[in-house]
């Protein structure tokens, strides 16, 4: 297959140090509320400031300044990895996403994430659930943002305590993210983020190129630029801004989640084809069985996190197994005459389930026709192969794969 296709602010660390303690480790409350511009209830979280401290005027400082601030409490971190400062802060950024650090860990507090930016830095903002809901529909809005800088598992971050709508701000985001050469660069880079008790963390903002190979999911692309790829997260409309086969220039912050690498879209600009021949790594299905990650379970990082940084190859054959009536294709090491009338079966044979919406949920036989795969199952074995990347370890304790591409062996 062939497609064509900031400088660090310097400040008085002594002086950050010294405003800067562990988080409080029993959870939130609610505190007083405030009401931004437009209306919206902004639900503060509990924070690690006094009375007195929460009664002076934040330092209105750049993002780049408050990075330091934060970063700066990082060797006084608790058990669940927070360290917040007792100083407010304020600035006036851009939203740009919205993100999800759940953890197991009881007490850590808010798990919620917006990742904002001004013309000298990036920085995310914890929050409650009743903000980033009031928040879906504000990216690309301008807030003005108070709170505490505080550091979790490495990353810098502002614990919300009041926000508004703020005047539009012009932040040009290539100046911002940091040039990585290739896919590998960018899993390099999620390599090295800290992580929490479910293998989630946010890092930093790159830009680099590759090919969109298609859609995942309704929010995740799958990009490549040779035998790396990569997945891209976005909003539900994250499709419909990108072309098959088509070469992008993408802006993203580095994610993890459950373990998996993979980058969250912000921006995008079309380039020349880039050309590359495929030559993905053959694996097995039973090679992939063979790891997983657990909650909890560091050591799941990161022989389980590498098997979504590059394409494979599988020969095998294809299956399907019922549920609800619904036919879904599963690809095999080894050849089965008979289907399976669980996704229990086709688990215990070690079958990888495709992810790709064409090959399930097939209710009918005109849908069963439309996935690509079901015109090589039959009772006599048709050996195939396919280039393929793993999706995830489903909660069900199965192996999931998105396809690329299938062949007969010849």
């Amino acid at each position: 297959m062939k497609f064509k296709a900031l400088a660090i602010l310097l400040v008085s660390a002594a002086t950050v140090l010294g405003s800067c303690r562990p988080s409080n480790t029993g959870g939130t409350s609610n505190a007083p509320s405030s009401t931004n511009s437009t209306g919206e209830s902004s639900t503060a979280t509990e924070t690690t400031s006094s009375s007195s401290d929460t009664m002076l005027d934040p330092s209105r400082l750049p993002i780049a300044e408050i990075r330091v601030l934060s970063l700066a409490c990082s060797s006084l971190v608790n058990e669940k990895g927070v360290g917040t400062s007792t100083q407010l802060v304020e600035f006036t950024g851009k939203l740009l996403a919205r993100l999800d650090a759940i953890t197991t860990q009881e007490g850590y507090g808010n798990r919620y994430k917006l990742l904002f930016v001004d013309s000298t830095g990036y920085i995310y903002v914890k929050v409650d659930y009743a903000t980033y809901e009031a928040l879906k529909n504000g990216i690309g809005s301008t807030y003005r943002i108070i709170g505490n800088p505080s550091t979790y598992v490495g990353e810098a971050e502002v614990v919300l305590t009041s926000y508004q709508s703020a005047s539009s701000v012009d932040v040009d985001l290539s100046a911002l993210a940091e040039s990585a050469d290739n896919i590998a660069a960018v899993h390099a880079d999620a390599a090295r983020l800290g992580l929490n008790s479910k293998g989630v963390a946010f890092g930093r903002l790159v830009t680099f190129d590759a090919v969109c190979y298609g859609k995942a999911d309704d929010s995740v692309l799958l990009f490549a630029d040779g035998d790396n790829a990569i997945y891209v997260h976005g909003n539900q409309y994250i499709g419909n801004q990108f072309s098959k086969g088509n070469t992008y220039r993408l802006i993203a912050a580095i994610t993890m989640f459950n373990f998996r690498p993979g980058v969250e879209f912000l921006a995008k600009s079309s380039i020349a084809a880039m050309e590359f021949e495929l030559e993905p790594e053959l694996i097995t299905a039973n090679d992939l069985y063979d790891v997983k990650y657990e909650v909890d379970e560091n050591a799941a990082y990161p022989e389980y996190s590498s098997k979504f940084t590059k394409l494979y190859s599988h020969i095998g054959y294809a299956n399907y197994y019922y549920k609800d009536e619904s036919r879904y294709i599963i690809i095999e090491d080894a050849f089965n005459e008979n289907s399976y009338s669980t996704y229990q079966g086709a688990r215990s044979a070690k079958a990888i389930f495709i992810k790709n919406e064409d090959c399930t949920g097939l209710y009918s036989d005109y849908e069963y026709g439309q996935c690509p795969f079901s015109e090589y199952i039959d009772l006599e074995p048709i050996q195939i192969t396919t280039i393929f990347m793993p999706y995830l370890w489903n909660s069900n304790d199965y192996w999931q794969g998105y396809y690329l591409d299938v062949s007969i062996v010849e």
